[in-house]
């Protein structure tokens, strides 16, 4: 697959993303530059990334770095997180380097800081990646931490060349024009589907996706108890019912509540059931104690497990009295008795 994107920063100034949307595929947007300062965050950051948000315009982030050395380099990692934890970014977290400053450091000591970013991004959860020139990929960052993340690549020319398979991005302008950004802005091609990858692993602060389908552990005659409904099949919001039990009379599979409750109570999942309800039944006996009905089919009679068989049936204050009697035995007579 091959996506087309554009990176941005404050200098594209107040983007019209309404018309840039039409365009695109994705933004990698710069967030910062350095250490965690509030005075070195991107001022149009929030903004872009605020409606790249409300537009469903997937994006990803870019912070450019001067670190020196690895307390430097926590300190860029931690202005990102500062910056990102509030969006879901469907695509990575790109350290950009290309500062002079850092290019005089030596390979071991900007992989060194590399590795400080990567890991205190990854230990947040999020997708870390590094963005360079194609000079600096091939005489700079050549150590084999580099394999183990994204490589973003700028090289402007009409075709990326030798050692095109390192790369899941290519910047291949940076003289692009899109309607909606006033001035020339950078064009990007991506070559992975880095949306599916990071929602499915549950990174970059979407939730981790349960592909499972949900075991069926009733079917349609189950008289169950649970604690709340759903209003559809689909629904992720749960609904206080106005009785806590029913009977199954449709099963969805692999809905995300399979179970319809009688005709429209509501639907619930095996997390909101509390259990399966069973009744008792003796429809061919003709005498007046419950007593004997019980023990007739083999259930214990006892006052206390009478007591409980009245709570769960709606008779409270059960004190065996003539009138509680004769209601319980009348609902065992019709096999409505709740065990």
């Amino acid at each position: 697959m091959i996506a087309d994107g554009i990176d941005v920063s404050q200098y594209q100034g107040v983007i019209n993303w309404e018309l840039v949307k039409k365009h695109i595929d994705f933004a990698i947007i710069r967030c910062g530059y350095g250490q965690d300062i509030p005075g070195q965050d991107d001022r149009m950051f929030k903004r872009n990334a605020d409606e790249c948000t409300r537009l469903g315009i997937p994006f990803g982030i870019y912070l450019y770095s001067y670190a020196q050395n690895e307390t430097e380099a926590l300190s860029e990692a931690r202005h990102v997180i500062r910056l990102i934890q509030d969006y879901k970014m469907a695509y990575p977290i790109y350290l950009d380097l290309e500062d002079p400053r850092v290019g005089r450091l030596s390979n071991e000591q900007i992989e060194k800081n590399c590795k400080v970013f990567a890991d205190e991004l990854q230990k947040n959860n999020y997708l870390p990646g590094f963005y360079a020139s194609y000079y600096w990929w091939t005489t700079k960052l050549t150590g084999p931490l580099f394999s183990n993340y994204t490589r973003w690549v700028a090289r402007y020319a009409d075709e990326l060349g030798e050692n095109a398979d390192m790369f899941d991005m290519w910047q291949y302008s940076d003289n692009g024009f899109v309607e909606g950004i006033e001035g020339p802005v950078d064009l990007d091609y991506s070559y992975r589907d880095f949306p599916t990858e990071i929602k499915e692993q549950g990174l970059n602060n979407f939730e981790k996706e349960d592909t499972t389908p949900p075991s069926m552990n009733y079917k349609v005659g189950d008289h169950v108890v649970f604690d709340h409904v759903y209003i559809s099949s689909d629904s992720s919001i749960p609904l206080i019912p106005y009785m806590n039990h029913g009977t199954i009379t449709r099963v969805v599979q692999n809905a995300r509540n399979p179970y319809l409750i009688g005709n429209g109570l509501g639907w619930v999942n095996n997390e909101s059931i509390k259990g399966s309800l069973t009744y008792l039944s003796n429809p061919t006996y003709r005498g007046d104690s419950i007593v004997d009905a019980l023990v007739q089919i083999g259930v214990d009679a006892s006052f206390e497990s009478r007591r409980e068989l009245a709570s769960k049936n709606g008779i409270e204050n059960y004190t065996g009295s003539a009138r509680q009697n004769l209601e319980m035995l009348r609902l065992l007579k019709e096999g409505r008795l709740k065990q």
